[in-house]
């Protein structure tokens, strides 16, 4: 098997990839799978420049304590054997003019002045959803990414649809969570708000009268062994424990 490795600290691990038989080769030269080592970070911008290739995400042991069975010998082992889960996830397109993004986490409106809020309302496949609403902005998240930003504002994960998480409103709002192939317009009445998705470093400037239309994209996002990227254990095994 072909397999490219990216990640700031990727060479961590190239002595293992090659005593697992893996033949290394760069991320352009068609690889069979992309093994993504380090973070959350690493994996979607590993997808957003690669999309299409299978991707394989290792935590890197520089920024994270792996579980026993996430260790990298025991993953490549999986790998390399054929015994590692195949996931198709769904990413969203957000258009706003000539701009468009592609989200496997999420598409965020954020106020682009910190002393100005941004005024918008939400339209779901054409109906109002909402009154217009003042605040720092909404988070547009798949399931994946609902572990992320989404989760931060509205305390909760979803495993299935679209979610929308309102950003420090002026009147509390629930989040909502939509079906996977409803359409999301934000109808800005005020500005400027910047739009962005995921770790992408372009950002459009949205102003009153944009519109920023969101829904489910054609292109999916292909993972083997997910369960690496989404252990419970790896992700808040340091989280301080809630107490009531």
């Amino acid at each position: 098997m072909r397999v490219a490795l990216v990640g700031r600290h990727a060479t961590d691990i190239r002595d293992a990839v090659e005593r697992h038989g893996f033949e290394i080769v760069l991320p352009d030269e068609n690889p069979d799978v992309i093994i993504a080592y380090g973070g959350d970070g690493t994996f979607i911008g590993a997808e957003a420049e690669w999309p299409g290739v299978p991707k394989l995400g290792l935590r890197s042991s520089r920024s994270c304590v792996k579980c026993g069975q996430h260790e990298d010998e025991d993953v490549l082992g999986r790998l390399a054997r054929g015994d590692v889960s195949r996931t198709e996830l769904m990413k969203l397109r957000a258009e706003m003019g000539s701009r468009a993004f592609l989200g496997l986490n999420d598409v965020i409106l954020r106020n682009s002045d910190l002393r100005s809020a941004v005024r918008f309302s939400v339209l779901v496949n054409g109906e109002r959803a909402t009154d217009e609403i003042i605040g720092d902005g909404l988070v547009v998240a798949t399931p994946f990414g609902s572990s992320a930003y989404f989760r931060s504002i509205a305390n909760t994960t979803f495993r299935c649809g679209i979610g929308i998480a309102f950003n420090n409103c002026t009147e509390f709002l629930h989040h909502l969570v939509l079906r996977e192939d409803d359409e999301v317009v934000v109808e800005i009445s005020r500005g400027p708000a910047d739009v962005t998705a995921d770790n992408d470093p372009s950002v459009a400037r949205a102003e009153g009268g944009d519109n920023l239309c969101i829904r489910r994209s054609g292109e999916r996002a292909t993972v083997l062994a997910l369960d690496t990227l989404r252990c419970p254990f790896c992700r808040y095994k340091h989280a301080p424990r809630r107490r009531f």
